[in-house]
Order: structure tokens, then sequence, then C-alpha cells
């Protein structure tokens, strides 16, 4: 296995990976109600850069020349700018809301962790984790967070397994998570 950055040509290969991981968010976060729709507007964002999806802030794990995890990580003193494309693309589209606050500060924030499940078992997303806390080290960031959705334990479970720690709970499109930390 590989862990390497994302290119904009691996987009179509990420996005299902993405809707894996993130499920009803990508909805919000596309303003699609159709599931290929959803998956066109997420390859559209894994390819531009500077927005919270793009492949500057996704590392893929290759096995076999197949993409076969990912992993999206980025500044939280970042995160509102990173979604601001995003917001402003929804607007343009006629969609209302606001994306909600998913981290914010000094750390370095896992928002999306997914493998492919003809991969699974093999803990690739346990190397990705593993992979971009070594990134934060490197790179002198103090903590990486992440939020785990309330309804998925075996996930906790993994994270708590891999030092991450509950700090408080929020609400991200409607849903419950977890929002835990790491210290580096």
């Amino acid at each position: 296995m590989n862990i390497r950055q994302a290119k904009p040509t691996d987009r179509h290969t990420v996005a299902p990976l993405v809707y894996a991981a993130i499920h009803d968010i990508a909805y919000s976060l596309t303003g699609a109600t159709e599931q290929a729709d959803v998956l066109e507007r997420l390859a559209m964002w894994v390819g531009r850069p500077a927005n919270r999806l793009s492949y500057e802030n996704i590392w893929v794990a290759d096995v076999d020349d197949t993409i076969a995890g990912i992993i999206i990580a980025y500044p939280g003193k970042a995160a509102t700018a990173l979604d601001e494309p995003i917001q402003r693309w929804l607007q343009q589209a006629g969609q209302t809301g606001q994306l909600d606050t998913e981290t914010e500060g000094d750390v370095l924030y896992i928002d999306s962790v997914a493998v492919d499940t003809r991969f699974g078992g093999r803990g690739i997303g346990t190397n990705l984790i593993q992979h971009v806390i070594g990134h934060a080290r490197a790179s002198g960031i103090p903590a990486v967070t992440l939020n785990v959705d309330q309804s998925n334990p075996a996930a906790a479970r993994l994270y708590e397994r891999l030092g991450f720690r509950k700090k408080k709970e929020i609400v991200i499109s409607g849903g419950r998570f977890d929002y835990m930390a790491l210290e580096v």
C-alpha cells in the first residue's frame, strides 16, 4: 500500500468514497437531491483547488494501482475559508442555509475517511489516519480532530484505540456527532 496526495484526475474515483464517508452531508455540500448529481458535484469539488473537498486536502491509499481508501484533512484555521467557495456556489445555485462549522483553531481536522468495501479489514483506514497524525506532527500542528457520528460506535472505538478523546457534542446537517481530539 502506498499513501499519496490525491490529484485532480482522481476526482471520479475519490467522489464515491467521499460520498460513502459523509452520506447525508454530501447533499448539503452539493445542493443536489439525486445521488448521481451528488457524485458529479463531489467530483467537481475534489478536482478544484482551495475548498474543503479539494484534492489538495486528500490523501489516497493505493493498493495495486487502485484507490482503496481516502482521507480528507485540513487545518482548522482554514476551515471557514475552505467552506467559502462551496457556500458561495450553493447560494448562486439558489440554495439557502449555511454550512455547519465542523472545526476551528490550531488543529489538523480529519473531515472524512473511507475505505472501498473491497479493501475492508486490511488496516487501510488506520494507516490513513496514522499518516495524517504524522503529517500534523511534522507540520507542528498540536492536535488532530475529527467528528464521529454518534450512530457509529465502531468508528468511535477505532478512534479511541488510536488515542482520540471526546471533547464535545456537535450537530452537523441535523446529525449528532462527537468532536474528538488527539494531542500530537
